[in-house]
């Protein structure tokens, strides 16, 4: 090794071994906090030193000044205890602003007055340390705030500095105190009494300037709710875009909080807690007795006393011994991980308060410096390791008061010091404090030694420990740095999104050791003794952090689509770390082959699992809990053998399954609740305490029966009876009931095990319209899991498995709910996904050109009056290949709507030359095709997914335009991803049928115009490469003329005019339409039977679609020419959108595809700088004769419109769960009422962003968002978070119902095993940039040129546009039915002439 190597490492070291790397990382928010201790210490340190000598010049005697100084304490014990207690419910920020302005008002009455009670009341109501040392509220809220901002594992450093500075902030003071006050006495003028009065002004500007920085400090550093036990859910809703909550938003409607208006701020410290503080107070008294005696103040007048010193060279000693305590303390944290934090306490205080005790014993100044030296060397080394302790053995909502209570129990110890140091020292005794105070002082260490020797160990660094606001799970697969011994470990925030598939080892146990991936993770579970002490044996609560680590709760999915939003919940309510496995994970079978999930079989392989976490969340899904395929995993978790026991949180089926194990009943509810919100009764006991109005979401058509009276007999004897367990089911004590539905009657909703640690609700907690009153029921169930843990621990019931248990690794690479690992392993293809992308991108050389996407031409011109069309014109789309993207907008040429429709895109498409990508998702077959659309490269895939997103990644330029630009699309895949393409991303297999278009369609394309409507801008744009800025500038120019000659004209045009009276071949056309609708009785019967299974438990909802197709003669001009029918589709277009404007509009003519669509409803938008949008519909009401707007709302605010809406908001939160993580998804709008043309709807928004992004908080700030604004920056690579949430959520959870996967299963059978095709998938674009945006293909006409048909059929156009809607157990079919028609006909208008018909158009199929 080379010694600069050397030195490199070595210098790594001691940056490691100082707590500096992790200074360097600290954030703004630390660095304030410290810095402002440090400024105060100097004032403390400047006034410590002529506070008693100030006094003194006033004429006070010995005695009065140690009554002073003990009032001041006491005084400061009533501040601080008010502050303190109430920092949290008052906000940190604000306590420490109110103390900065009460150590100025001190400092300004100590300033003016030489009155002794005035300066006592200015003592004792405000901040004035005598010794030199904290005072006030303030270091109580700053190390809540630090232990609040920084890991567990690098606390302990940031600890050290924080004391390191305080320590140099005394030592500073006292020096420049003294020499100030020479420098100031020596000037004409100026008397001694002058001098000490300057330094109190200083002191009053320090509490000015400390004021300012508390003003600085973020929003960080106040205790988030969701680390409160008795707090709210995290909640993901927000106010709506009008800035008013949605008053059917039961989280809108309840208070955040509904404590009482006064409270007992120690209520917030939980019992254990309590006796935390009682049994080390106890100990803490004693150093603090000793420690008032002989304040720093009365140091600095013993020795001025004793030798007659100056000021200045008293102040530059008493700097001198503080400055040179700094080398102790900056390696307190080092010699704490060594070797212990008790340990490291005891080995630096108890050699201090030796040194105190002798101070008196010499006689020269020499040795009384070395003394002084050598004390405060030691004396503060103990100060982090035991802030440190403090803030981990107690939970983070304790922590400021905990801090606090100790804080003032020290400082009221002391305040009665002085008093007794001031009477010695009047009878000339003062020698005698300072041996009584050493002796006190040493008596405490060898009591904490004695106590806690050896039974308090050094932290190891947690893979898992986080930050207080970053509660975003990872699964990870290393062990701690401290463990392994080696290496960097890198910062979460900056580890890759896109990790490798990551290995979850079954554990073999032995020793009290585990070995996890080739290191060892010591278990202690034989010394419990610190536990005892800390606890005893009837402790109720375990804090999370006395075992060192986060903790692992392992969540058994059911397929159900709501199972992220569990997780997030979870993950945001405590401090997990949460693993996900599907119910029927192949890795987990037992050792037979043939086995199935029936409980039959013990599973070793699971069990060997389960001994790798603390719980397990059994989540909801579909089906019978009777039905072993249903339940799968969730069997063998009641069957655990008390050895392998572990605390279970059944939700939904997860409850039911229990319930039976427990031998309770299951059966259909007369009346099923799905999306439906109720009030839950409980009796506020078990995972309930504390709970108050509970509003929950129910998801069940299956209820639990234990043969309660108050279920067969609809009554109890008397009130306790209906909490009493059953003869049926003796283990099962009910925990709540629901009994808002006469049909239904009394419905458990929770209960828990009496013999076993199981807990379930009936419920959904996780669910957007559940009030916060959830999240106390999840940490309650925590608190109470973590207690049977601990005292199974004192129990000694060891988890350790057989000797000779074989380590096998289990791949949960699917379960990581940040990252979506692509395996392109297994494809049977003749290239690489990186080889098609760079074919795309630069050709081959032959057919293919080479259009390298390096670069981004963008030019930009004033809109005017221009609208779509007229630039489509310009560039002739209605007769060639195109795909328009189209907002619509208001007769002003406005955007319909915030936060909607306010860009359109025209994708040009040059004949002959644009590729297109093409899959078939019956054959697997994947194609690139050429310009002329030509197969030029065919191969299978498993995953089509992988190969367009490698295509997007490389396609990244490398340059973005020179610059601003909002246009969010630059250039890339245009297309659209059909129905059954999305089925294969849920392991659904689609129906069979003749296959005459792809269900993948991208075309590449390298040109582009962009309309920004709100800025009434327009973008032409060129990815080609360097050269095409040419056509660039052309094209704009021809825009800019176009835009000239409309700006002639004498009125705007307002509305599209209707072109088709002067086109009588269009008129002949539309005269000859036939419309053939699904007949209403079999429509009817098919929403008969999606109830019927809904109420079998199979879905929550099923979104039943059926095709409606209009059929006409095909014109002869379209016949003989593929210009001729492309115009002809373009018309119709242009006539749908005059008709039936929306905000997702598209035209789409590639291939054999013709898209006519009029979409209200956005699928899924994300920006460059990956945040995602989602903009789910459910719940229509058509505009018709006698229907106004407030008919409208209040159909739409029925519970059956709501309850179909919220069931797919809750789904897709499910969906963006699974990409973007916990507490990174948010609902903007919930189930609001917007109105378009021919229908008003229910709409609902929900945002997510990438971990550590900021939210778009106006609707404003989400279609500007600074991922947009090119040549702001060079292009970074991201994650890319959007495509894998675009794919994640195939097909639209709007389109499918809840759960997705077997309500898709149940759907491909109601409707025939047909397939839906375009219709029900999506359209868009995914842009070079890293963006995209698409449409859920609704209100859309359907048009398939078929290559082989016969002749008849040829001179035939058949036009389908499909309609359908969520069915709900509410639902009623003929209204249903009606809602589907009137979609349908919202869309087919644009098949209707001008002028009415003389005979209807209509088959008699559909009547």
């Amino acid at each position: 090794m080379s010694p600069m190597n050397r030195f490199t490492r070595a210098i790594r070291w001691l940056m490691e071994e100082l707590g500096l790397k992790t200074m360097g990382s600290a954030g703004k928010d630390v660095y304030i906090i410290i810095l402002s201790r440090y400024l105060r210490l100097v004032a403390y340190g400047a006034v410590a030193l002529i506070l008693a000598l100030y006094f003194e010049e006033l004429g006070f005697s010995d005695e009065r000044i140690g009554i002073f100084m003990t009032l001041t304490l006491l005084g400061d014990v009533f501040v601080s205890l008010l502050l303190t207690l109430v920092a949290d419910s008052l906000g940190r920020r604000k306590t420490l602003l109110l103390g900065a302005f009460m150590m100025a008002t001190s400092g300004a009455v100590f300033a003016t007055t030489s009155n002794y009670i005035a300066l006592l009341m200015a003592a004792i109501l405000g901040v004035i340390s005598p010794s030199g040392n904290e005072i006030g509220p303030f270091r109580a809220v700053e190390e809540s705030t630090l232990a609040h901002l920084v890991s567990e594992s690098r606390r302990s450093d940031v600890f050290t500095w924080y004391v390191v500075l305080a320590v140099l902030g005394t030592s500073t003071g006292l020096l420049l105190g003294g020499h100030a006050v020479d420098h100031l006495n020596s000037l004409d003028g100026w008397s001694e009494l002058d001098a000490y009065r300057m330094i109190f002004w200083v002191y009053t500007g320090v509490g000015f300037v400390k004021a300012v920085m508390a003003l600085c400090l973020s929003e960080r550093c106040e205790h988030t709710r969701k680390q409160e036990a008795r707090t709210e859910t995290p909640d993901e809703s927000e106010p709506l875009l009008n800035g008013n909550g949605s008053p059917e938003n039961p989280r809108a409607r309840q208070p955040a909080s509904r404590r009482p208006k006064w409270s007992n701020p120690i209520s917030k410290i939980s019992k254990p807690s309590r006796t935390i503080l009682f049994k080390l107070c106890s100990l803490f008294v004693l150093d603090s007795i000793g420690s008032g005696m002989v304040p720093f103040s009365l140091i600095n007048f013993y020795m001025e006393r004793k030798f007659h010193l100056p000021k200045g060279k008293l102040g530059g000693i008493m700097s001198a011994t503080w400055f040179v305590s700094t080398i102790g303390n900056i390696f307190a944290s080092s010699l704490a991980k060594r070797i212990g934090l008790i340990q490291a306490m005891v080995a630096t205080h108890l050699p201090s308060s030796i040194f105190l005790a002798l101070l008196p014993a010499p006689s020269g100044l020499p040795l009384t410096i070395c003394l002084l030296v050598g004390r405060a060397v030691l004396n503060s080394m103990d100060q982090a390791p035991r802030s440190a302790f403090l803030s981990h053995v107690v939970e983070p909502q304790e922590r400021t008061a905990v801090m606090g209570v100790v804080n003032i129990l020290k400082t009221l110890s002391q305040s009665g010091g002085p008093t007794v140091t001031g009477l010695l020292a009047g009878n000339d005794r003062f020698w005698v404090a300072f041996v009584v105070a050493g002796s006190m002082k040493a008596a405490y260490d060898l009591l904490l030694l004695a106590l806690f020797a050896g039974r308090v160990h050094a932290q190891q660094a947690a893979p898992h420990d986080e930050v207080a606001d970053d509660q975003d799970g990872r699964v990870e697969n290393a062990s701690s740095h401290a463990e392994t011994g080696g290496g960097d470990v890198p910062d979460e925030s900056e580890a890759s999104q896109d990790d490798e598939p990551v290995k979850i080892p079954i554990l073999s146990e032995s020793e009290g050791s585990r070995t996890v991936g080739g290191s060892r993770t010591h278990r202690n579970t034989k010394d419990n003794s610190f536990l005892l002490f800390l606890y005893g044996t009837s402790s109720r609560n375990m804090a999370p952090n006395i075992l060192n680590r986060r903790g692992k709760i392992l969540y058994l999915d059911a397929y159900d689509s709501f199972s992220n939003n569990i997780v997030a919940l979870v993950e945001q309510c405590v401090d997990v770390d949460v693993t996900k496995i599907y119910i029927d994970d192949p890795l987990l079978k037992n050792s037979n082959p043939s086995s199935r999930f029936d409980g039959s079989d013990r599973s070793e392989a699971f069990v060997d699992l389960l001994q790798s976490f603390d719980a397990v969340v059994a989540g909801p899904g579909p089906g019978w809990v009777t039905c072993p395929e249903d339940i799968g995993l969730m069997n063998e978790l009641w069957k655990l053998e008390d050895a392998d026991l572990l605390p279970v949180f059944g939700i939904c089926l997860g409850f039911q399954s229990m319930c039976v194990a427990a031998g309770a009943g299951i059966s259909e509810m007369p009346a099923a609740k799905h999306g439906i919100v109720s009030e839950i009764l409980h009796k506020s006991r078990s995972i309930f305490r504390d709970v108050d109005k509970l509003l929950a979401t129910q998801y069940h058509s299956l209820e639990v029966n234990i043969g309660h009276s108050i279920q067969t007999k609809k009554a109890v004897k008397y009130p306790a009876e209906l909490w009493e367990p059953t003869t049926l089911c003796p283990d099962l004590e009910p925990l709540a009931w629901n009994f808002d539905s006469r049909e239904n009657g009394a419905v458990l909703q929770a209960a828990k095990h009496m013999q076993k640690p199981f807990w379930g609700v009936q419920f959904h907690p996780e669910s957007i319209c559940t009030n916060s009153e959830s999240t106390r029921i999840i940490q309650n169930w925590w608190t109470d899991a973590q207690q049977w843990i601990y005292e199974r621990l004192l129990k000694n019931v060891s988890k350790t498995k057989v000797a000779g248990t074989n380590s096998m690794m289990l791949d949960l690479s699917r379960t990581n709910l940040t990252t979506q690992v692509f395996d392109t392993s297994s494809e049977e293809a003749i290239c690489a996904p990186q080889e098609l992308a760079a074919l795309i991108a630069h050709g081959d050389g032959k057919t293919l050109p080479d259009l390298p996407p390096d670069i981004v031409h963008c030019s930009t011109t004033g809109s005017g009056r221009l609208t779509v069309a007229d630039v489509c014109e310009v560039f002739d789309i209605a007769r060639n290949e195109a795909i328009v993207l189209e907002s619509g907008l208001q007769p002003d040429l406005l955007p319909m709507g915030v936060g909607t429709g306010r860009y359109s895109i025209i994708g040009l498409i040059i004949p002959g030359e644009t590729l297109r990508l093409h899959y078939y998702a019956g054959t697997k077959i994947m194609q690139l095709r050429s310009g002329t659309d030509d197969v030029h490269l065919e191969f299978s895939v498993s995953d089509p997914w992988v190969w367009i997103k490698a295509v997007m990644q490389y396609l990244k330029p490398k340059e973005t335009p020179a610059g601003p630009t909002f246009a969010p699309f630059w250039g890339g895949l245009m297309g659209y991803a059909s129905y059954e393409a999305g089925l294969e991303t849920i392991d659904v297999v689609p129906a069979e049928g003749n296959q005459d278009y792809p269900d993948i369609c991208f075309a590449y394309v390298t040109r582009s115009v962009v309309f920004d409507h709100l800025l009434k801008k327009v973008y032409v744009q060129s990815i080609r490469g360097k050269d095409d800025k040419p056509w660039v500038d052309e094209a704009l120019e021809k825009i800019y003329e176009a835009a000239g000659r409309k700006s002639q004209q004498t009125t705007p045009n307002q509305v599209i005019p209707d072109p088709f009276d002067k086109q009588a071949t269009l008129n002949t056309y539309l005269d000859t339409c036939t419309r053939e609708m699904a007949p209403r009785p079999v429509y009817c019967a098919k929403v008969s039977t999606c109830q019927t299974i809904i109420a079998n438990g199979q879905s929550y909802e099923l979104c039943l679609t059926t095709p409606n197709t209009i059929r006409a003669p095909t014109p002869a001009p379209c016949r003989a020419s593929a210009a001729a029918a492309n115009d002809l589709s373009w018309t119709l277009y242009q006539r749908l959108t005059s008709h039936n404007p929306a905000p997702f509009s598209a035209y789409m003519r590639l291939h054999s595809v013709h898209i006519v669509s009029s979409s209200p409803e956005r699928y899924i938008c994300w920006d460059r700088a990956q945040a995602a949008q989602c903009r789910p519909i459910k719940g229509t009401v058509a505009k018709k004769a006698g229907v106004e707007a407030a008919d409208a709302y209040a159909i739409l605010s029925s519970s059956k419109e709501r309850a179909e809406n919220l069931m797919i908001v809750d789904l897709v939160r499910h969906q963006l769960h699974g990409v973007y993580g916990s507490g990174n998804v948010l609902v903007k709008q919930l189930m609001e009422v917007e109105e378009y043309e021919t229908l008003w709807q229910l709409v609902s928004v929900i945002y997510a962003v990438p971990k550590g992004g900021e939210m778009a908080r106006t609707p404003d700030a989400w279609e500007e968002p600074a991922g947009y604004m090119a040549g702001i920056k060079k292009m970074e690579k991201v994650p890319y978070l959007g495509f894998d949430a675009f794919v994640q959520s195939l097909p639209p959870g709007s389109m499918t119902g809840a759960p997705k996967k077997r309500s898709c299963e149940i759907l491909s059978r109601v409707e025939g095993g047909r397939r839906r095709g375009i219709y029900s998938g999506v359209l868009g674009y995914f842009d070079v940039g890293g963006a995209g945006d698409f449409s859920v293909v609704i209100r859309t006409a359907v048009k398939i040129d078929k290559a082989t048909e016969s002749k008849s059929e040829a001179e035939y156009d058949t036009w389908t546009i499909s309609a359908g809607g969520a069915i709900t157990i509410q639902s009623t079919p003929t209204a249903e039915y009606d809602e589907m028609l009137n979609k349908f006909l919202s869309t087919a208008r644009a098949f209707v002439p001008s002028t009415p018909r003389t005979t209807p158009a209509i088959s008699p199929s559909a009547l």
